[in-house]
């Protein structure tokens, strides 16, 4: 059966893999696949296992609905991972010779585990100090909430309450003990490789309840008794993580915790003993460490992690004390996560790795060996491509008007789309989130590829203020949105149509968060595109900074408080430029967003629509400002949005599609 494009129900087929994690003898890998239930509207994930060789089918190790985060022991007994089936995230150990899962009993959620280097122990994040979720008691439902600091809320979790500790939990007597205490955070533990020292996150600054961004690296033993810092105070400090010697902590941290917007995640070597200044591993690299995806040691002296470069998301390596690192998975991919095997001489690291025409998959290969092809474990994108062909990127660069140059990705669609004129397709400009994110976005390629297969050749550029392109480049837009990083946008729509493929006369825009708020500050400066979908934006700078759960982040970047850059943040509001609007809009966002709270769409809304401009709005109950990834929303949300934009595209000058038509 020939393949075809992807339309908006082909969602339903899409599957994820996350978290791949090799076991202790190197035989096996396990990870986190999600698809979704449709009878019950819901995303779902479950773990799943295969041999490291891709020698058998993998096969379902957990039922779901919501498994995740899968770990070995260390001696082969036990594959533990969370579920949050019936309530709050719990830890489960479940014996690999047979045999139930077993609960671990803690007093709250588990957000983090490790496992001790002999398997023994368990070191556990859980959250205390709660509302009791389960109480009947009116009163309790009803009861005030006394706000402790400006950082009391955060997407995708809601109000902040309680404290995050360590607890020990142990494998042969299922006890478990606190280790730490005190009215703070701690988060991200790991173990020392003799087992008797424990590294971790926490902010104990008298302004840990004002931001979130703020850290340093401790240590505790794993018996309990005094802490010890290690740091000073990092920007995000992520995963440290002893040497294999013990005698040194890496930490993925921002080495600044002031103006530190846009500025890399940098690798940084602490002795475990002394703390004091640390080293930083590859100071020759301009490009951010990826600090979403957990690094690891190789040995004493040498490190694999994640790196961020040109809109990739690779693998590098670098030994302490040389200047560069080598990248060890490179090319137009993005890894979203990796594990190694190493033991006697053979080394093994499995990972995922997707782009916008290959979606996410498991991998494994010989860590040494870059020139053997990877060996795909997982097989959840088979259904899915059995059906659809997937449209690939070309790069393109162009210079700026000051003369910068700037790359952007094009995606177009096959010379016998439909809705051409003159041979020529119309060109939607997509803008991608931050200020520093980066395009192109493996999660958004259901959205890229609908448009597609509509007919729209789409662009992706990274303007200034994109990661991955050098920290200066990023650095670029702080204290300047909707300046010169508007010009970066408009010189590659101009580069697209200086290609002659694309026709002058049908442009359109679109953006998500960061891109939501370019596409509303572009609308009110020009009238050259003929529609646009604005998802999620930021359109009053002054109403942001005061109900965003990062709006302390936000003068960072947009250039000082209200207080201070008061005639910027009302120039470069979206909001105050909203009567020369003449660009037909679609709005939409998600109720439980407390990134760019409804209320950004509602004032947009509410000036477009008195002003007798034309615009639509629709809301999503639930969600957060993750909604636009394909497990974010419910899948008949996502699946509305993208016909949605499909129909309100084709109502105002672009391509019609069948099927999509909506109620507006």
């Amino acid at each position: 059966m020939a393949r075809r494009p992807m339309r908006p129900d082909d969602l339903k087929l899409t599957r994820g893999v996350s978290d791949p994690q090799i076991s202790s003898d190197g035989e096996r890998v396990a990870w986190t696949e999600m698809s979704f239930d449709l009878d019950k509207d819901s995303p779902v994930s479950k773990v799943m296992v295969a041999a490291t060789d891709g020698s058998d089918e993998p096969r379902q190790f957990t039922n779901g609905p919501h498994d995740l985060s899968p770990r070995w022991s260390p001696d082969g007994g036990y594959l533990a991972y969370l579920s949050a089936d019936d309530g709050p995230p719990a830890l489960f150990l479940a014996p690999l010779g047979g045999g139930s899962a077993t609960k671990v009993e803690v007093p709250g959620p588990v957000s983090w585990y490790e496992w001790s280097p002999d398997g023994e122990k368990i070191v556990l994040v859980v959250s205390v100090g709660l509302p009791d979720p389960t109480s009947k008691d009116p009163k309790v439902a009803n009861a005030p909430r006394v706000m402790r600091g400006a950082f009391n809320r955060f997407d995708g979790r809601g109000w902040i309450d309680g404290r995050t500790h360590l607890f020990v939990y142990d494998v042969a007597t299922r006890s478990v003990r606190k280790v730490t205490s005190g009215d703070y955070d701690h988060k991200q533990p790991s173990w020392s490789p003799d087992g008797k020292m424990i590294v971790y996150v926490t902010d104990r600054s008298r302004r840990r309840n004002d931001v979130f961004w703020s850290g340093e690296v401790w240590t505790i033993p794993a018996a309990g008794g005094r802490a010890q810092r290690l740091s000073g105070a990092l920007g995000e400090p992520c995963a440290p993580r002893f040497s294999p010697d013990g005698r040194r902590v890496a930490v993925a941290a921002v080495p600044q915790i002031r103006q530190m917007a846009g500025r890399h995640h940098q690798l940084l070597v602490f002795d475990a003993q002394r703390g004091g200044e640390p080293v930083r591993v590859a100071p020759d690299l301009d490009r951010p460490v990826d600090a979403v995806i957990p690094f690891t040691w190789l040995s004493p002296s040498e490190l694999l992690f994640g790196v961020i470069d040109r809109g990739s998301m690779i693998v590098a390596r670098a030994r302490i004390g040389r200047r560069s690192a080598s990248y060890v998975v490179e090319g137009d991919t993005q890894v979203f996560g990796f594990s190694i095997f190493q033991d006697r001489g053979r080394r093994l690291l499995a990972f995922t790795a997707a782009w916008v025409d290959a979606p996410d998959e498991v991998y494994v290969r010989a860590l040494d060996d870059t020139s053997v092809t990877p060996t795909r474990i997982s097989r959840a994108s088979d259904e899915l491509l059995a059906v659809v062909a997937l449209t690939a990127t070309r790069r393109h660069r162009v210079k700026s008007r000051d003369g910068l140059e700037i790359e952007y990705f094009e995606m177009a669609p096959k010379r016998t789309s439909p809705g051409r004129r003159n041979g020529k397709t119309p060109l939607y400009l997509e803008i991608h989130g931050g200020p520093h994110g980066w395009n192109p976005l493996f999660l958004l390629f259901p959205y890229y590829q609908t448009l597609v297969a509509a007919g729209y050749t789409v662009i992706l550029p990274n303007p200034r203020g994109s990661i991955s392109y050098g920290e200066e480049f990023a650095l670029a837009v702080n204290g300047d949105w909707g300046g010169e990083d508007y010009h970066d946008l408009m010189a590659c729509v101009g580069d697209a149509l200086r290609r002659g493929r694309v026709d002058e006369r049908r442009l359109f825009v679109g953006g998500y968060s960061y891109g939501g708020y370019m596409s509303s500050f572009i609308v009110g400066q020009t009238d050259r595109f003929k529609a646009a979908i604005i998802g999620a934006p930021v359109t009053n700078l002054f109403s942001e900074y005061g109900s965003s759960d990062v709006g302390a982040w936000l003068a960072e970047t947009v250039g000082g408080d209200p207080w201070r850059a008061t005639a910027l943040y009302q120039e470069r509001s979206p909001i105050t430029h909203a009567r020369s609007v003449t660009t037909p809009v679609l709005l939409h966002v998600s109720d439980g967003d407390l990134r760019t709270p409804p209320s950004q769409s509602d004032e947009f809304y509410t000036a477009l629509k008195l002003m007798g401009k034309t615009v639509e709005y629709v809301r999503y109950p639930g969600g957060s400002h993750q909604a636009l990834g394909p497990f974010g929303a419910p899948p008949s949300q996502n699946e509305d949005r993208l016909w949605r934009i499909l129909d309100f595209l084709g109502r105002h000058g672009g391509n019609r599609v069948r099927g999509a038509a909506r109620s507006s």
